[in-house]
């Protein structure tokens, strides 16, 4: 199963509906900011504190500012993008839905059709013998997918990658 293969189909739609961008660096920015105030406060304001009060400020400032510093570093200096649909000014959401191997005609067939509201309201499994790649917006208007099925220690294609909503 490669989504790499799912992505450049989608870049490749004429008009650019999809693109590929970075997922914004706000809350990342915004854990960082938020670690870096409780440990600011906890030195302003540390004397009329009780100890205990004063550890917990630190230790969670200091781990929402590193936590934080992390995802930063991880988005900002990362060469990889995710798909985002410009129409819809959202980023795809992307799931790997599993079925047990009896709903292999049915979960064909509703690849095959593009319905991804049937698909998500069948009965999944955790177990990815039938599996179906899926990127989606949150309305199901616009989906990528495609069915796979695991067979001698690899994914086979099952059906042709369909684009639904273009």
């Amino acid at each position: 199963m490669d989504k790499n293969k799912i992505c450049e189909a989608m870049y490749a739609l004429p008009g650019g509906i999809v693109v590929k961008r970075r997922k914004s660096m706000f809350m990342p920015g915004l854990l960082f900011a938020a670690g870096v105030v409780l440990v600011v406060l906890d030195n302003i304001y540390g004397a009329s504190l009780s100890n205990d009060l004063r550890s917990a400020a630190v230790f969670v400032g200091g781990a929402l500012a590193v936590t934080g510093m992390i995802l930063l570093s991880a988005r900002l200096f990362s060469a990889s993008g995710v798909p985002y649909h410009r129409g819809k000014r959202s980023y795809l959401l992307f799931e790997e839905l599993c079925f047990e191997p009896a709903k292999r005609p049915e979960v064909v067939r509703s690849v095959a059709e593009g319905a991804v509201d049937r698909l998500l309201a069948m009965p999944h499994t955790g177990v990815p013998s039938l599996t179906v790649a899926l990127y989606r917006t949150a309305d199901n208007r616009f989906a990528a997918m495609q069915a796979f099925e695991y067979a001698d220690l690899e994914y086979r294609a099952l059906t042709e990658l369909k684009i639904v909503g273009k």
